[in-house]
């Protein structure tokens, strides 16, 4: 026998299932192995990966009896298809230079001298068909057809050639999917053959930004398990449906499972048991030994959620000196691994973000594989914590951080991550909750965090003051409550002989918590935020105008702190790039008082007894908001606008970054989705004339200076006024081109055009007024051209 050269698999890895295998070939494999023993050093290193076999009439080598084989002769790449898993659903995988897998259910069928490679529909355990490609008449659909290959006929199965179609075929991955090939460029590089599942290597000739690449892409096939028992998807919780955007959007229940691992416990009848199998992740070597510690810790911060559902150790995190490509690149471990981009011209400061990446059984629901790619620059962690803790942490007030602080960092990014890689996704959960008076609170803080879930994007704690005495470690997020009650719902197992209907009552009763619990509710990703329990990027409480003055004050100080964090730099992008970030968060402060502006509170739960799933915010805290927004957004400090700083980074006002935000903010307001919402609150909470007290009260705001005696208005304020008139104008001048109801949500109503054609009518007639009065009236050109823009007026 020839024994062909591999690399094989890191003998703390492959926790995968090794059910493949009959105790005849265990017996061989490890026959085998013994008589590796004798081969010399250099051909030990490339020992097989898997059992290897010779056929008994033809002499060809095959690996895996029970499953697929591959072998490279001349280039090309050939499958041993058995007899035994015709039929059988295979999962067909690729994974490309973006880390990301895309991935097909197929099966291998026989047909005269032709295997055929087929994508059939999916039967999920929920008890619904899963369609192919959105067609619900689509049965099945033919990805290949290969010739057998006389030469290798044997009996127990078939070996056909595989490399035209993985070299010069494209296949419709996911909607939209498409590459330009170059198959001149491509070729197979190499394969392994592992328990359950062969990895193929490619180099694959693509088009890429008008240059022709050859790109390392890897095909796997892998074994699936029997179907695990699936839990349903609900959407008052907030984990991934089996099939992405079908139902994980929305507020419908339609029968698709959710996406989380096969958690069994070992001792069934046991409240808390260790599990059959852990969900178990591998660090990359290429993680610095220095953070592995924080990585671990970020994961294990997971524990007690899981703890929660009944596992005992449920996590497993495993460091290892050397990862070779199949065990990266197979399916048989969850890799955790470090960024590729770092230190690279180009890339940017926030390199290319962190993701989980997660495999999936379609049928169940199971989480085959969930690797977390480390993507976040620690430039962008350290960053993003100053602009926000800097003045309540000292180890925050000097560049760079030290380890143990960074190490904290990182330990939050891999646990909102591994939240994604347990099924969860992001959202917004419990905010607009948490009282904003225990944002200081130590106590509270320590129990709660200052935010219900990791999978919040609050960030850190920035309403906390200096006199607070909060301790820093408290300010980074962390694993809350929310994360422990979402875990328990998806991952709880029920006692032996417990009947179905009582453990859907069970379930139902744990999301009936949120009636009481206001933290535990999840809301959706939405294309409009319609109110502040939908915010990101800050720390929301049931006080956001509170809130966002306590935010203001430790922005205030941060600035203050910049010239410092300045000193001995032989260049300006620090400066720059923290004073830039620092007006982003403060335009996310304003956006997040903006949202309570005919806001709602949701609770996405359609049957209680006191809530409606839309609760429209009290008006007298709209009014506040609104005055709130007037005084703070469109006339900012200067210690915002104008820092000590600014000769140094700026010799014009051009780019005005603090104005790009405020125009942001006015067309924010006047949004046509907001506009529908106060028309909702006139017509059925019984509000009248909302729609036009908001209109007014923001155009008396925004001109203000119609009230003075100079009428003088500065120069951003100008831009600001000029903003309002024309998108005013630009509204009232929209023409609907379609009447489909969906498709009208960014139109604005007549309703709401005849109102604004009304406050624009009465700055017109107050412009004229003051302009009457007083010929010489500061800013007169301004206030001219404001008339000129209301001209159009009199065509309308």
């Amino acid at each position: 026998m020839v024994v062909e050269a591999r690399v094989g698999p890191c003998p703390r890895l492959g926790r995968g299932r090794h059910r493949f295998l009959p105790t005849k070939f265990r017996i061989m494999r490890n026959f085998i192995l013994i008589c590796l023993c004798s081969i010399p050093v250099f051909a030990i290193a490339r020992s097989p990966m898997l059992d290897t076999v010779l056929h008994e009439n033809t002499g060809v080598e095959v690996r895996n009896k029970d499953f697929l084989s591959s072998k490279i002769e001349s280039g090309q790449l050939y499958l041993h298809i058995p007899k035994s898993i015709l039929g059988t659903t295979i999962l067909w995988t690729r994974k490309g230079l973006d880390n990301q897998y895309l991935y097909k259910q197929v099966v291998f069928t026989v047909s005269r001298d032709q295997i055929i490679l087929e994508e059939h529909r999916i039967w999920s355990e929920m008890g619904i068909w899963i369609p192919l490609e959105e067609d619900a008449s689509l049965k099945k659909n033919v990805l290949a057809i290969f010739p057998i290959s006389n030469e290798r006929r044997d009996t127990g199965g078939y070996w056909i050639d595989i490399t035209g179609f993985l070299l010069e075929k494209t296949v419709m991955w996911t909607p939209g999917f498409g590459e330009t090939l170059y198959p001149n460029l491509s070729y197979i590089e190499d394969r392994a053959d592992m328990e359950g599942q062969v990895i193929i290597k490619t180099l694959r000739g693509m088009l890429k930004k008008g240059n022709r690449l050859s790109e390392p892409v890897y095909y796997s096939f892998y074994a699936l398990p029997d179907p695990m028992k699936p839990r349903r998807f609900d959407y008052r919780m907030g984990f991934f449906s089996d099939r992405i955007p079908d139902f994980s959007y929305g507020t419908k229940n339609g029968k698709a499972s959710i996406q989380r691992w096969h958690l069994e416990k070992k001792h069934k009848n046991q409240n808390i048991s260790v599990p059959v199998r852990p969900i178990t992740f591998v660090m990359s070597p290429e993680i610095p030994k220095r953070w592995r510690s924080y990585v671990k810790a970020g994961i294990e911060a997971w524990q007690p959620a899981f703890e929660s559902a009944g596992f005992k150790d449920a996590l497993v995190v495993e460091e290892v000196d050397t990862l070779n490509d199949w065990d990266r690149n197979g399916l048989q471990n969850s890799i955790i691994s470090w960024g590729t981009v770092r230190h690279v011209r180009g890339s940017g400061d926030r390199g290319r973000g962190s993701s989980a990446i997660r495999v999936i059984d379609l049928r169940s629901g199971e989480i085959i594989k969930s690797d977390i790619v480390l993507g976040t620059s620690l430039q962008n962690l350290m960053d993003d914590y100053f602009i926000r803790c800097a003045p309540l942490d000292k180890r925050a007030q000097k560049f760079p951080f030290p380890d143990d602080l960074i190490g904290e960092l990182i330990q939050y990014l891999v646990a909102h991550e591994a939240g994604h890689a347990f099924g969860l996704m992001d959202g917004n959960y419990g905010e607009y909750s948490y009282p904003f008076d225990r944002m200081g609170d130590g106590q509270w803080l320590q129990a709660m965090g200052h935010t219900p879930s990791i999978m919040n994007y609050a960030r850190h704690n920035n309403i906390a003051q200096p006199e607070d005495g909060v301790p820093a470690s408290l300010l980074v997020q962390k694993v809350g409550p929310t994360d422990v009650y979402s875990i328990k719902w998806a991952y709880m197992e029920f006692m032996d002989g417990v009947l179905p209907e009582a453990q859907d009552d069970e379930l139902m009763e744990i999301i009936h918590w949120q009636d009481s619990v206001p933290w535990y509710r999840y809301i959706q990703g939405q294309n409009e935020i319609i109110g502040p329990g939908a915010t990101d990027e800050v720390v929301e409480t049931d006080n956001p105008v509170k809130s966002t003055e306590m935010a203001l004050k430790n922005m205030k100080r941060v600035v203050e702190l910049l010239p410092s964090i300045h000193k001995g730099q032989k260049d300006n992008a620090r400066l720059e790039r923290l004073y830039d970030k620092t007006l982003e968060l403060w335009y996310r402060q304003m956006r997040q008082v903006v949202s309570i502006v005919g806001g709602y509170d949701i609770y996405l739960h359609p049957f209680h007894e006191k809530h409606g799933m839309y609760t429209p915010i009290d008006l007298e805290q709209q009014y506040e908001a609104i005055d709130f927004v007037l005084v703070n957004a469109f006339c900012p400090p200067d210690w915002l606008t104008y820092p000590s700083f600014v000769s140094r980074i700026n010799h014009s006002t051009y780019p005005d970054k603090v104005l790009a935000y405020q125009q942001r903010l006015v067309l924010e307001l006047l949004r046509p989705q907001r506009m529908k919402r106060f028309e909702h609150l006139e017509k059925i909470r019984g509000n009248e004339e909302t729609l036009k007290e908001y209109l007014k009260r923001l155009q008396s705001g925004l001109f203000k200076e119609l009230r003075d005696d100079k009428g003088k208005v500065e120069p951003r304020n100008q831009e600001i006024q000029m903003t309002y008139i024309n998108r005013l104008i630009w509204a009232i001048q929209q023409e609907s081109e379609d009447f489909s109801a969906h498709k009208k949500v960014a139109d604005y109503t007549a309703y709401t055009k005849g109102l604004m054609l009304e406050r624009l009518m009465a700055l017109k007639k107050d412009i004229e007024k003051r302009l009457s009065q007083r010929k010489t009236m500061d800013s007169l050109g301004h206030w001219k051209l404001c008339m000129a823009k209301l001209d159009v007026l009199s065509e309308i």
